[in-house]
């Protein structure tokens, strides 16, 4: 059951991602910053995909490089729902994506970080 909820919120965070980009670039509103949201698009893109890869290839580095970047993506999802709920300017879509970010983080850590898998992998003694 984990393993098809960290699926689903990987695909509805990479289809969240992609409808954001899109309207970004076909409505191209003034105070977007284009830097910083293609860095953070393609980071969600990369993680969301390396999950993937990793619960298909359950190695133990990539395991663990699959959950620093969900530690990454649960820290960028509270520093986004919090800069939105502090800002002047409310943006409702920062606001869902931020919480989708923070679900998948916990999601992964909890999926990648079971001390069980790390003693059948003889990591843990």
């Amino acid at each position: 059951m984990l393993k098809t909820a960290l699926a689903a919120i990987c695909v509805f965070t990479l289809l969240a991602t992609a409808f954001l980009t899109a309207s970004l670039l076909v409505l191209q509103p003034p105070r977007a910053n284009y830097p910083i949201w293609f860095t953070l698009a393609t980071i969600i893109t990369i993680q969301s995909v390396a999950t993937f890869v990793a619960m298909a290839n359950p190695h133990a580095w990539l395991r663990i490089l699959v959950a620093a970047g969900g530690a990454a993506l649960g820290t960028i999802g509270v520093w986004t729902v919090r800069e939105t709920l502090t800002s002047s300017h409310f943006e409702g879509h920062a606001l869902v994506l931020g919480a989708m970010l923070v679900v998948q983080g916990g999601l992964t850590l909890v999926m990648f970080l079971r001390l069980q898998d790390f003693r059948r992998a003889g990591l843990q003694s």
